[in-house]
């Protein structure tokens, strides 16, 4: 069976960039600036058929206001890697952020491509519209965030795998991982953890981020960045954990993605 994998070829100028799969944020980066990159985009492609490609350009970080020269290009490629190498397939469309306009601060660019994946994820495509929810779900992320971190605090790495089952089973999948490959994704994150990383507390300014057309939601930062990560006191290095949270109809606990 082919194993079909998608990457996205790109290029960004001065600005702050989000690429998003089916409204699904696969990559973000802040370019202060150029740069160019090859970003897998699998982990967001539930099925085979059409996809949609969001590019969402802001200023960089801290800034209010676009650089005026600002842009994104890209092309979508398509591979064949069942052999275990690259094997180049088709090159689809390329295509360029509009240009900066004055007084407006975001770009937006869309487009869609069609996907021959062999695989189908059961994910959050069953999920509930988290913006229609009748609680306070602020809070009840909040709760699910601290849960994370006291077990992480406590080394409790039997529940935090548990947490994760779902969504790495996905990663797995999408990005054809051996399982040995798979578990070392969660057993490097613990790692980390135990040479020197602390998990840290919820900051007060966090806020919802919602996506996968409302059934994701996330906590993030002031910065953009997620609500969950872990510090190094003496180094001062951060690992970012990216989690978001899909309610199931009928269930009561969140599941992540």
């Amino acid at each position: 069976m082919k194993q079909i994998y998608y990457e996205l070829d790109c290029s960004a100028l001065m600005c702050y960039f989000e690429v998003r799969i089916n409204d699904v944020c696969v990559f973000s980066l802040n370019v202060d600036g150029q740069a160019s990159m090859d970003i897998p985009i699998n982990s967001g492609i539930l099925e085979r058929g059409e996809q949609d490609i969001e590019i969402r350009v802001s200023p960089l970080s801290g800034g209010t206001k676009l650089h005026k020269e600002s842009y994104v290009r890209y092309k979508v490629i398509e591979y064949d890697v069942s052999s275990g190498d690259f094997q180049f397939v088709q090159q689809f469309e390329n295509f360029q952020t509009a240009p900066v306009q004055e007084n407006i601060p975001f770009i937006i660019h869309k487009s869609v491509f069609m996907s021959t994946v062999s695989y189908k994820l059961d994910a959050w495509q069953n999920g509930v519209n988290l913006k229609d929810v009748k609680f306070d779900l602020k809070k009840a992320l909040l709760s699910e965030y601290n849960i994370i971190i006291e077990a992480l605090n406590n080394k409790d790495y039997n529940f935090f795998r548990e947490k994760l089952s779902n969504k790495e089973k996905n990663i797995a999948i999408a990005m054809y991982l051996k399982p040995s490959e798979s578990k070392d994704r969660i057993s490097q994150i613990i790692s980390e953890i135990e040479d020197g990383f602390k998990t840290m507390p919820i900051d007060t300014n966090v806020y919802i981020e919602y996506s996968a057309y409302n059934k994701l939601a996330t906590l993030k930062r002031l910065n953009r960045m997620s609500a969950l990560y872990l510090e190094n006191s003496k180094t001062g290095e951060e690992i970012v954990l990216d989690i978001s949270f899909c309610g199931l109809p009928g269930k009561k606990e969140f599941v992540i993605f």
